[in-house]
């Protein structure tokens, strides 16, 4: 679930790229844009909590999984000076890879720039299970939480280029995994530690109908368990096309994530590679609404392991309303 979300982050957010100019001169008060998504889910990873809870073997695949929930989100800003503004946002992807919260402060530069620092509170928390490889008895859940700070770069000077990185730490509230094996094991699977985000992304249009977004990003994992640190590089690409009211988009991701050490239970060192593609349409000013938007998403990201416990196919589709102000 987590990755199929972030491969909807340069869909959603392509949007204000096309619906409104950047801010470049803070409004007083209030303003920024809202969402909500009806989405449905379909997973088969084994490390899903959407999963049967026992597992009878590390050899079975995942089986298909089906959930439908409810996505909002939101950027909002409150207008200090013309020049600073509070920001409180849900963000997709990034650090957390994953859907959660982010607060701070934006200042705007007059080359059209803004710098924004915030953190990352942690107040979302994803469900996964105390230990992912217990087989025979039903796992148990427990809670994650990613919490951390920000430093965002936009439009350098004054540019469609920008930058981003952040830095925190990963948090399992009762850690167990490879709780059936020894120490050794259990001391290499340990999933927390700090985590290290960096991503350069740029925007660009060549005309009023058409443009392109990209994204490359870095993530270093500092888990504690050697098994589990690793470092993902990854690439975002989102073409998009304006037609009268409608705006289509078209995505694809790609991602290698090399593991430092051996897999103490599977005994090789773990590499994943990623896949995703997707497709949007955006429909502006539904009903003469003149600052709504409805979306309609569909995408499928894959990962394939050289481990075949980790392999994994994830469905997403999702129809919402977006509306700014």
């Amino acid at each position: 679930m987590q990755r199929t979300f972030c491969q909807a982050a340069l869909m959603l957010g392509a949007l204000a790229a096309f619906s409104a100019s950047a801010k470049q001169a803070v409004q007083p008060g209030f303003s920024g844009n809202v969402s909500l998504h009806l989405t449905w889910m379909q997973n088969d990873s084994n490390l899903s909590t959407e999963q049967p809870s026992v597992l009878n073997s590390l050899n079975d695949s995942g089986t298909k999984e089906e959930k439908t929930l409810p996505l909002p989100m939101w950027d909002l800003q409150l207008g200090l000076s013309p020049a600073t503004a509070l920001y409180f946002k849900t963000a997709l992807g990034g650090m957390a890879s994953s859907f959660y919260l982010q607060a701070g402060v934006n200042y705007y530069l007059n080359d059209g720039s803004s710098i924004g620092l915030g953190v990352i509170p942690g107040f979302l928390e994803n469900e996964v299970w105390e230990d992912p490889f217990l087989t025979g008895s039903p796992r148990t859940e427990t809670d994650r939480t990613i919490r951390g700070g920000v430093f965002e770069y936009n439009h350098i000077g004054g540019s469609n280029v920008s930058f981003e990185f952040a830095g925190g730490k990963r948090r399992v509230e009762n850690e167990q995994s490879g709780s059936a094996y020894d120490a050794a094991t259990k001391e290499a699977l340990k999933r927390e530690g700090d985590l290290y985000y960096t991503a350069l992304s740029q925007s660009i249009d060549f005309n009023s109908g058409f443009g392109i977004d990209w994204k490359l990003h870095y993530i270093k994992d500092k888990a504690e368990g050697q098994a589990v640190a690793n470092n993902r590089y990854g690439v975002e690409l989102s073409a998009k096309h304006r037609f009268q009211r409608f705006i289509f988009m078209l995505g694809a991701s790609t991602a290698k994530v090399d593991y430092e050490d051996t897999h103490p239970i599977f005994a090789k060192t773990r590499e994943d590679n990623r896949y995703g593609l997707s497709a949007a349409m955006i429909y502006l000013a539904p009903f003469q609404w003149r600052n709504a938007s409805i979306i309609a998403r569909a995408g499928v990201d894959e990962q394939s392991s050289n481990i075949d416990f980790y392999d994994e196919t994830q469905t997403l589709y999702t129809l919402g309303m977006a509306y700014r102000f």
